[in-house]
């Protein structure tokens, strides 16, 4: 039985308040992040429109922004984002939308996703919400962390004859197009820790305090993580500890650790006919407390973001899927900074 059977003026409202007591992330991302500046970033890959030219004016590029957020939160599929946006007023509620507002359909999503990822949108959107980060000094800039996580993506059944060509980088004469268009042909296979993983990887530069993502570089899985560090590091990094597991023990990377001005801080490798000495192992296990807390935030990943893979063809769109699953990691973390910091407002 209904506990009050008529309607009041602040139904609606004391809904939202329940929703935010049991943590709803939406509300709280409404609140506490700035959406209205990703707009310029946003907006500047699209022509403008003459409104004189007449014709159906396009959807809100920012709520269509808000809603591939949306996607990656919950882990949606186009079709499932369009279904839950109808169903659910959680959702309307952080695009946006009111009853009277028409919900874009699948297809519209797909290709806005499709638009930003031809223009690389995602990378100057990252670094627009890290700046506005750093600014808010939610960065702390005390220590770095680099490592990289495998992307999960679907394994490519070819023939034996077939996967012989591809080895040596060529295409089976009798695939048609429309096969091609169907088979990732970036995607690479790579072993750790004697498991076989196939798909990409997201090398990342961490904040050692606040384990916010600093910059991130998308390859395919067989690229060492030792042969990325050099674009991750950059010289606002200058003077701090940069912090790797035993592989990134490389002489290339030492060499790039000391272009950048950094204190080098990567594990010692044991190797062969030359085991570390209690030294290098005490010294490793120390180092190892605080480049740890990168594990932290592959493991919010894994687990509040649903883990990393991809399922579109293509390095560049991987590069797109995984760049905007950083960033929503950094959005979320941003609201675990913030809560400790009530005063600040948004960001």
């Amino acid at each position: 039985m209904k506990k009050r059977p008529t309607s009041s003026l602040f139904d609606e409202h004391f809904r939202d308040q329940a929703l935010e007591k049991i943590n709803d992330v939406l509300p709280r991302l409404s609140r506490l992040v700035n959406w209205e500046a990703f707009r310029p970033e946003v907006e500047a890959h699209f022509p403008v429109r003459d409104p004189k030219k007449g014709g159906q004016p396009p959807y809100d590029r920012l709520m269509l922004f808000k809603a591939v957020v949306l996607m990656e939160l919950y882990g949606l599929s186009a079709e499932a984002l369009e279904y839950q946006v109808n169903d659910r007023r959680s959702f309307q509620r952080f695009l946006g939308l009111e009853p009277q507002h028409q919900v874009p359909d699948s297809t519209t999503v797909r290709l806005f996703v499709e638009h930003l990822t031809k223009a690389k949108a995602m990378e100057g959107l990252f670094a627009s919400y890290h700046a506005r980060l750093s600014k808010a000094e939610l960065v702390v800039n005390q220590g770095k962390i680099v490592d990289a996580s495998m992307v999960h993506a679907p394994i490519q059944h070819n023939k034996r004859e077939d996967r012989e060509l591809l080895e040596n980088g060529e295409v089976p004469a009798n695939w048609s197009a429309r096969k091609k268009a169907q088979k990732d042909l970036d995607a690479t296979w790579a072993k750790k820790n004697s498991k076989s993983y196939h798909g990409y990887k997201n090398h990342v530069k961490v904040d050692a305090q606040s384990k916010l993502i600093d910059h991130y570089v998308v390859t395919t899985a067989s690229v060492p993580d030792g042969e990325m560090a050099w674009e991750l590091l950059d010289e606002r990094d200058e003077g701090q500890d940069l912090y790797a597991d035993k592989g990134y023990d490389w002489e290339d990377v030492k060499e790039g650790i000391a272009l950048a001005k950094m204190e080098d801080r990567t594990h010692k490798k044991a190797r062969r006919n030359k085991p570390l000495t209690e030294q290098e192992e005490a010294r490793n296990k120390e180092l190892g407390l605080t480049r740890a807390r990168v594990e932290h935030v592959f493991g919010s990943i894994h687990k509040q973001l649903h883990g990393l893979s991809v399922r579109c063809i293509g390095l560049r769109r991987a590069t797109f899927r995984v760049g905007l699953t950083n960033l929503c990691y950094n959005l979320l973390r941003t609201l675990t900074l913030l809560s400790k910091r009530p005063a600040m407002g948004s960001v």
